[in-house]
């Protein structure tokens, strides 16, 4: 039970900051972010190259400034033109696959298309009770729960979180304050490229990644988001606690091999019963 806990939790964790990345440029620009597992992938591959070259602290730096870099581009580029051109949010979510698509093949072309390790910040085993696991994916777990609070402080504490929030709610209205939405949008992607750069390394920190992997993270992410409630970052990261416990259940009480078919099955029947999401208030929904 020990060990099923703790595989769940950190699924759980790997998921946080891919969920909480989808659901904030979802709730900024109105846009699914099609390329997450793509950026996740080229996180895990550039980090485990780097930090071979350069060190474990300067290889995951660069990787977060990468990550920082590839959501500002991506909106700069793929997003703003699209935008002003009026192409509908469905466009505007397969230009950002076309982005996802893009990156793989760079992450091929640079990295190879080799699974990558990145190896663990902290090494050695811990038992709780009869079970030993990896002191690393306790680690995660914990740095899951850290990067929440940090995510709780800057959108529920700062301004600018508070600004990003009423973009979300109501552009127009934020427009009438002064408030450049452009520049907090510019701000949601970044971020969310900074998220997803860290569910790849803490992905990778855990198993082998390989750009195979990628179309699986993106499906995780976005199911997970919308089984907890996509446009709030707090409900999504809920929903990602639910994917964790289902893909760790069929995991290890069904079948290895069937934990997509679970989610789906949990994502029916949460719709049927939740259609704004598990952890969702529908008069939230509604104002977004």
């Amino acid at each position: 039970m020990i060990g099923f806990v703790i595989a769940a939790l950190s699924m759980a964790a790997v998921l946080v900051p891919l969920v909480a990345s989808v659901s904030l440029v979802f709730r900024v620009s109105g846009v699914v972010n099609f390329g997450a597992g793509y950026v996740a992938v080229f996180a895990s591959a550039a980090c485990a190259s780097w930090s071979a070259d350069l060190g474990g602290a300067v290889g995951v730096v660069a990787t977060l400034v990468s990550g920082a870099l590839i959501g500002a581009v991506t909106y700069v580029v793929a997003i703003v033109p699209a935008q002003r051109r009026g192409v509908s949010a469905i466009g505007l979510t397969l230009a950002s696959l076309g982005v996802g698509l893009l990156l793989n093949f760079a992450t091929r072309q640079i990295f190879g298309g080799d699974p990558t390790v990145v190896q663990p910040w902290l090494s050695g085993a811990v038992t709780i009770g009869s079970y030993q696991t990896a002191a690393q994916r306790l680690l995660v777990i914990g740095l899951a729960v850290v990067l929440l609070v940090l995510l709780w402080f800057v959108f529920d504490r700062t301004l600018m979180g508070r600004t990003l929030t009423a973009v979300a709610h109501d552009r127009e209205l934020a427009a009438m304050y002064g408030v450049r939405a452009n520049r907090f949008e510019l701000i949601a992607w970044t971020s969310s490229g900074v998220c997803l750069v860290i569910g790849g390394l803490f992905q990778a920190t855990l198993a082998s990644v390989s750009v195979e992997v990628a179309p699986t993270l993106l499906v995780l992410s976005l199911v997970g988001a919308v089984i907890g409630g996509l446009d709030n970052i707090f409900t999504a990261v809920g929903g990602a606690l639910v994917a964790g416990l289902a893909v760790s259940a069929t995991d290890q009480f069904v079948a290895p091999g069937y934990q997509l078919t679970a989610l789906f099955v949990v994502l029916s029947i949460v719709l049927l019963v939740r259609p704004h999401g598990l952890f969702a208030f529908r008069g939230a929904s509604e104002r977004v």
